[in-house]
């Protein structure tokens, strides 16, 4: 298991989103109002083996049909929401796919278990144990604005050093569009 934390705009969804088109890659964004068997429906569908049933058997199915598939992925975005019963249903199935499957969850800088492993939060401490790597990012560095820069017709010096201020993905892009949108209209 990896843990990727990075500010909102810094590309995690994009690169992940991008990662998941990739075979045996299966990609669920968490959502706060999801429940767990919503979230193991949404996983099931990813594996496009839609199932319902209860909790138990929808989990077994999916550990099933991972552990059937060559290098199995799964992505799991917005994973700073999960809440704590939905941690203990991830042990559940990593336990029941490890060696087998890799998972990544993905999450904001709020993402952080250790204060929950801290606190002995129940299967906090089992589950950050778990995960092999915790991966920050640091923003853009100026090497790749410029490169941005470059591919997205920008080649104007003082314009590319203003924009090097930038840090994040999402804000560059949108200070780029905006200025695209700006000399459109002139």
């Amino acid at each position: 298991m990896i843990g990727l934390i990075a500010d909102t705009g810094m590309g995690k969804t994009t690169a992940i989103s991008a990662y998941s088109r990739r075979k045996n890659v299966f990609y669920v964004c968490y959502d706060k109002t999801m429940n767990p068997r919503q979230f193991f429906l949404a996983l099931l569908r990813e594996l496009a083996y839609p199932f319902e049933s209860n909790l138990n058997e929808m989990i077994n199915r999916a550990a099933n049909e991972l552990n059937r598939l060559e290098n199995p992925l799964i992505i799991i975005d917005e994973a700073g929401k999960l809440n704590q019963t939905m941690i203990l249903y991830l042990h559940v199935l990593r336990d029941k796919v490890a060696g087998n499957c890799g998972i990544i969850l993905a999450g904001m800088l709020y993402f952080n278990m250790t204060k929950f492993a801290a606190k002995e939060k129940e299967g906090y401490a089992e589950f950050l144990r778990r995960i092999n790597l915790w991966h920050t990012f640091v923003g853009l560095q100026p090497k790749e604005i410029e490169e941005i820069c470059r591919v997205k017709g920008i080649d104007d010096p003082n314009r590319i050093k203003e924009l090097k201020r930038k840090k994040r993905f999402g804000d560059l892009m949108n200070e780029i569009y905006l200025e695209k949108v700006m000399k459109e209209e002139m």
